[in-house]
């Protein structure tokens, strides 16, 4: 029978180890495979902001399955239908663009996790219980899921978000790494436009 399959990347962090990756938005499974076996420690698979499907994102899956790097994917959207859909063909870490609340943090931890800790779906013959054939999946996937988010503040709230939000979900019993800020990203695209 197989085995749950083990989330490198959440254990590694959670032993405090640096993790070094990339982001991926070259919706090519040859591509995923070269970066998954270049020595990284995760890939991140977007969706956001490239034209990755669900099955582009399989095949992705499938390339990465014997390199170093763990894959993450970024759905489009804080969505439960969109995390359900990534988790179901294999994701165990998920990165959610634009949080922007508590709130909005908490409905997306929840997208992740099997009730009752939370709202996902069942599917029991889904790729990522390897179609039925790991033992007590349901009771088990929880523990291995990674939850991030990408929180979107002003540069005049980005400390009391982050320690606000990350302190919430936290307290709350949430597996959750702390949030990436974008108002670097946003510094950036102003200077572009200043100077095209």
């Amino acid at each position: 029978m197989p085995e749950m399959q083990r989330n490198a990347f959440k254990h590694a962090i959670a032993q405090g180890q640096l993790q070094i990756g990339l982001w991926s938005s070259l919706c090519s499974n040859i591509a995923a495979e070269i970066v998954s076996d270049s020595g990284f420690d995760w890939i991140l698979l977007d969706t956001e902001h490239s034209p990755n499907e669900i099955p582009d994102l399989v095949t992705q899956l499938q390339a990465v399955q014997r390199g170093t790097a763990t894959p993450i994917i970024r759905p489009a959207w804080n969505d439960a239908v969109l995390a359900k859909r990534v988790l179901d063909i294999g994701a165990q870490t998920v990165l959610f663009p634009y949080v922007q609340s508590v709130e909005e943090a908490k409905r997306a931890v929840a997208s992740t996790r099997y009730p009752p800790q939370g709202v996902r779906g069942v599917s029991v013959a889904a790729r990522a219980s390897r179609y039925g054939r790991v033992p007590g999946y349901l009771t088990k996937a929880n523990d291995e899921m990674t939850f991030e988010y990408k929180l979107m503040v002003s540069d005049g709230t980005r400390a009391v978000a982050e320690k606000t939000t990350t302190a919430k979900v936290k307290k709350d019993g949430e597996d959750v790494l702390t949030p990436m800020i974008e108002s670097a990203a946003q510094a950036i695209f102003d200077a572009t436009q200043k100077n095209p």
